[in-house]
């Protein structure tokens, strides 16, 4: 994987810690269990449910159904939390680069973003070298919320992998990874 477009940010972290919406896992558990590295492509492949794409975007699914529940009593959406998550490892950094960091696309940002100022959470400043730069940074505010949301993510992961052993977990995780890898690696 290719970690350099990401620098500071451990992929581990990202796909298995607290860092991705949760009851995901489980549902992908499911597909780890079956043989994927035998899942070549036939001209008899449907997308159905023992699809990898269809079982990993109905976990996505899962998980962020499961996070907007939890962040909804801080009034909170999904969208600000996927900020907050790389604001929280560091902020004062420029909406290109947050964007980047997200794996979105930077105008779509940009109504998230004006929400976030708007409640107080973030600041958005010029750069002070490249005034055409826009920087994001945490208020007091935004910065406070880490201690009570943080503890969701985790919860919704120890929820989405029960029934999983640790060796499971972590074979998820990795399978995951590569998955990642494979596709990410076709758009370059």
């Amino acid at each position: 994987m290719d970690k350099t477009r990401f620098p500071g940010q451990s992929w581990r972290l990202i796909l298995c810690g607290t860092a991705t919406p949760s009851s995901a896992l489980s549902v992908m558990a499911a597909a780890s269990k079956r043989s994927l590295a035998s899942a070549a492509p036939s001209a008899e492949f449907s997308v159905d449910e023992d699809s990898i794409g269809y079982l990993t975007r109905y976990a996505f699914r899962a998980f962020v159904k499961s996070l907007a529940i939890e962040l909804e009593r801080h009034g909170i959406l999904p969208g600000e939390w996927s900020v907050f998550r790389v604001l929280w490892k560091g902020d004062d950094i420029s909406q290109v680069e947050l964007a980047q960091r997200m794996r979105v696309e930077k105008a779509s940002l940009t109504g998230v973003l004006n929400k976030m100022q708007r409640k107080g959470l973030i600041r958005k400043t010029p750069d002070k070298i490249d005034r055409r730069k826009i920087n994001i940074t945490l208020t007091a505010k935004g910065a406070g919320l880490k201690a009570p949301l943080l503890p969701f993510a985790g919860k919704i992961n120890t929820r989405a992998t029960r029934g999983m052993s640790a060796a499971e977990v972590d074979q998820l995780c990795n399978l995951l990874a590569r998955v990642i890898e494979n596709l990410d690696g076709e758009r370059r």
